[in-house]
């Protein structure tokens, strides 16, 4: 072989690399986040999209709603007892740029804060009010958490309680007051 040939035969090789690089396929449900030389560059939409050989790198963010359940965690009631307690929350990234570069992990940002927001709401409430009033609770947790995850990029769309769980205890006295 002669080496016309294999520098030919490399040249074409590195074409091929560098055109399967330009060329991208964003699918549905997401966008692609163009860097150009590590900064933002733009907001591409799904589809066809190009991209600048060896000087653009892009990211995909899903923009679909995303459902998420927390682990349960202990809260303590405004009369001292403590429920374990778990939330799913359903959000969704509206402004991508804003939810790749405000925000070093949006999933766990949102589940760290709606932990503390759970802590808050519950220490402010009753046991009596807190197992009466989940639709309460619901909506006072979504407008704390959204007024934060707006600055993030992120629509909380909705949250539901799942679980609120006393302790045995307190399930054992209710239980004797029914019977009674």
């Amino acid at each position: 072989m002669s080496a016309s040939l294999i520098v030919g035969a490399v040249i074409v090789l590195l074409a091929v690399v560098v055109i399967a690089r330009t060329v991208n396929i964003i699918q549905q449900g997401y966008v692609g986040i163009v860097k150009r030389v590590g900064e933002f560059h733009s907001v591409r939409q799904p589809g066809l999209t190009f991209l600048v050989p060896l000087v653009d790198s892009m990211g995909l963010v899903d923009i679909r709603e995303t459902p998420r359940t927390g682990d349960k965690q202990d809260v303590i009631t405004r009369d001292n007892v403590t429920v374990s307690v778990n939330a799913t929350i359903f959000s969704q990234v509206v402004d991508p740029k804003l939810a790749l570069f405000s925000v070093s992990n949006y999933f766990i940002a949102i589940d760290q804060l709606s932990r503390t927001t759970l802590r808050a709401i519950f220490g402010g409430m009753s046991l009596d009010d807190a197992l009466s009033q989940r639709e309460r609770i619901n909506a006072q947790l979504q407008a704390q958490m959204e007024s934060v995850t707006d600055k993030w990029g992120i629509r909380i769309n909705r949250i539901e309680i799942v679980d609120i769980t006393p302790p045995q205890m307190i399930l054992n006295a209710l239980a004797l007051q029914k019977t009674a």
